[in-house]
């Protein structure tokens, strides 16, 4: 039992040590001081307890209990000078470190000279008999000091937790819950040694359970902290969206560490790799001297933001201009920075004799009109050009929603093609889809051969944005008929196309990257995966419109629609609700209404696990209705869970490992 104990603790020591040399190495992040001082204070209190139960004598386990409290004393205060950091609290730190750290001091003094007064402990001994042996002490009188005050600070940190929870969005909680509940954990092994040593005579009684939840405590700061959080600014989710952006794209923490790129960036900067990660984009070799005085005046005045012109020097007779994008929380502070790049040779060549106030400004209006008009109606690019500061440079958080579409079987129509009737069906399928979205007042993000990347909601924000692409994607499936009509009579296409189409509301990230010669407006965000990932989804129910419920609960009565499973997408680790939009509701006929009704109910008995009783409903539904997919689905899975039913505790969650 004590070698167990024993090697626990020494793989704990080991997994400090290795955080603290790492977040020296990598992390840039001031916060990283913090995070290290609490890491050391655990260090001392393991150490100790390691040596308390390894050393054999009194004299050692003196020693043992003076370590530990050099790490025990400080752990709780500076455990909340992290939390502090880490949540970006307001208070000036002086008002906060120097008063909470007095204590802790007074305490660990205490503890040097305890062998010779009965302040802290009035008696000690050590215990041979015990399985774990160690020491045996008797509180004093200020003993209730040192136990309650680390109560006091894991409550004020919790308080600080709690608060940040609250305010963060969905996605960013989840690391906040595990820093709360590593503030807990220890506290609450804490009282329970405590309670069980002076109150019950147990085998348990003798084992300092604080000691083994710092092992706990380690992976869960190793896992949220040093990987998963102070290393990354954009999630690696992000990485397939930043490639799509045709400029170079380089991302920094606010420390002006390289944190990422996408390939253009990397044809630019071969520098750019994985053992760039983490330190100063300054080192570089061949950065712009421009770039980095920018980025040097930003520290002072973080407002700074203007486009800069350059020249590489692995890239002769190019001209290349920047702009620094600078990504702030909600309360304003600096999170990091979005470096754009473009060649701007062409532009600088067509501008060179163009008188310089008002034909910049002539100029500016047609680029302006020119790269929004492929991505948003006629009407807001106008109303952009009359009042530009509706169009902010640089990333903005917003909630909006992105619809993805796609055509079934493409690969085998354009494989029967030659290239005129291609292109010839593609540009009659994209403008007329495109016309729609545009009608509805979304935006054009890109076109992916047969794919139409949009969103709505912005630059203009649109309360109703989610109706709007729902009602986009329901009149899209409904000009299919005349589409497929025209596409044959030109005979541009071997097949009728079919268009799949996903949805998804959430909070992205939004901005017009680039320069005012030059633009690139596009959206980031975990929520534009999932409406991409809704997109592939229609494949393995048979659908054509299937939207997340966060897209369903904000459109009201309008839509007639069928609740679907909660799935686990690939590379999204949250459940979603899925639903299958099947019209506008006003417009529905009688028979959809029905379909709609008569599958509710039988979902209703699948979920209830009446496998029975669902496959008849399904069955019926599938004589009425031949071609529903859904129901195709569900009837397999009642007649294979007859026989096989899944466990008694599944949540109810298909994981989907197919994009």
């Amino acid at each position: 039992m004590l070698l167990i104990i024993q090697i626990l603790i020494v793989a704990s020591l080991a997994l400090s040590i290795y955080m603290i040399v790492v977040t020296l190495e990598r992390c840039r992040s001031d916060k990283r001081f913090t995070f290290v001082y609490c890491i050391v204070t655990i260090i001392f209190y393991t150490l100790g307890y390691l040596i308390e139960i390894s050393c054999g004598s009194s004299e050692g386990g003196i020693i043992a209990i003076k370590i530990m409290y050099a790490g025990g004393s400080f752990m709780s205060p500076l455990f909340f000078f992290f939390v502090a950091d880490y949540c970006e609290i307001r208070v000036p730190k002086k008002y906060y470190q120097i008063p909470m750290l007095i204590v802790p001091v007074f305490i660990f003094c205490l503890v040097l000279t305890f062998e010779h007064h009965q302040l802290f402990y009035s008696s000690y001994a050590y215990d041979y008999e015990s399985p774990i042996q160690s020491m045996t002490i008797e509180p004093g009188p200020l003993y209730l000091i040192g136990t309650f005050y680390p109560l006091f600070c894991i409550v004020f940190s919790c308080i600080v937790l709690i608060r940040s929870i609250i305010k963060q969005s969905r996605g960013r909680r989840f690391g906040l819950i595990l820093l709360l509940g590593s503030a807990l954990a220890p506290l609450i092994a804490n009282f329970a040694y405590v309670v069980l040593m002076y109150n019950f005579s147990t085998y348990f009684a003798g084992i300092n359970f604080t000691a083994f939840v710092m092992i706990l405590t380690n992976f869960v700061f190793y896992y949220n902290v040093v990987r998963n959080d102070m290393f990354d600014l954009a999630p690696k989710a992000h990485a397939i969206t930043l490639d799509l952006i045709r400029d170079a794209f380089v991302v920094l923490d606010y420390g002006m560490a390289y944190t990422g790129a996408n390939k253009k960036a990397h044809e630019l900067f071969p520098g750019l790799n994985e053992y760039q990660k983490g330190a100063s984009i300054f080192a570089l070799k061949n950065w712009p001297q421009e770039i980095s005085n920018e980025l040097e005046n930003a520290n002072i005045n973080s407002d700074i933001q203007r486009e800069l012109e350059f020249t590489l020097p692995q890239k002769p007779g190019k001209i290349y201009s920047s702009w620094q994008n600078r990504i702030t929380s909600d309360a304003g502070v600096t999170q990091g920075w979005i470096i754009l790049i473009q060649d701007i040779t062409e532009t600088k060549t067509l501008i060179h004799n163009i008188e310089e106030a008002h034909q910049k400004l002539q100029y500016f209006n047609e680029n302006l009109r020119r790269a929004f008009s492929t991505y948003l109606s006629e009407e807001v690019v106008e109303e952009i050009v009359s009042d530009p500061t509706k169009l902010q440079l640089g990333g903005i958080n917003r909630h909006m929603t992105a619809l993805f579409t796609d055509i079934r079987k493409f690969a085998s129509i354009s494989e029967a093609l030659n290239p005129k009737q291609l292109v010839d069906l593609l540009n009659y399928y994209l403008s007329t889809m495109s016309d729609i979205i545009l009608d509805q007042k979304g935006t054009i993000d890109k076109y992916q051969g047969d794919a139409i990347i949009s969103f709505f909601g912005a630059p203009l924000e649109l309360e109703d944005h989610a109706l709007r692409a729902c009602y986009a994607a329901v009149l899209m499936k409904r000009i299919e008929i005349k589409v497929n009509k025209d596409i044959h009579e030109k005979n541009i296409s071997p097949t009728p196309i079919y268009t799949r189409i996903g949805i998804n509301t959430g909070e992205m990230i939004v901005g017009n990257m680039g320069t005012q010669k030059k633009m690139n407006y596009t959206i980031i965000s975990n929520a534009v995966n999932i409406a991409a990932r809704l997109e592939g989804v229609n494949k393995q129910y048979g659908t054509w419109i299937l939207a997340s419920e966060d897209t369903i609960n904000e459109t009201g009565e309008n839509l007639l629609t069928r609740r679907l499973d909660q799935i686990r997408v690939v590379g999204v680790q949250e459940p979603i609700r899925i639903y299958e939009i099947l019209e506008i509701n006003k417009d529905a006929s009688d028979d959809l209404r029905k379909l709609a009704q008569i599958f509710n109910e039988a979902y209703n008995l699948f979920e209830s696990r009446k496998w029975n009783e669902a496959g008849v409903a399904f069955k019926n539904i599938l004589t009425l209705f031949p071609n529903d997919g859904p129901s195709r689905v569900y009837l397999k899975r009642c007649i294979k869970y007859k026989d096989t039913p899944p466990a008694a505790d599944w949540d109810g969650v298909f994981n989907l490992t197919e994009k």
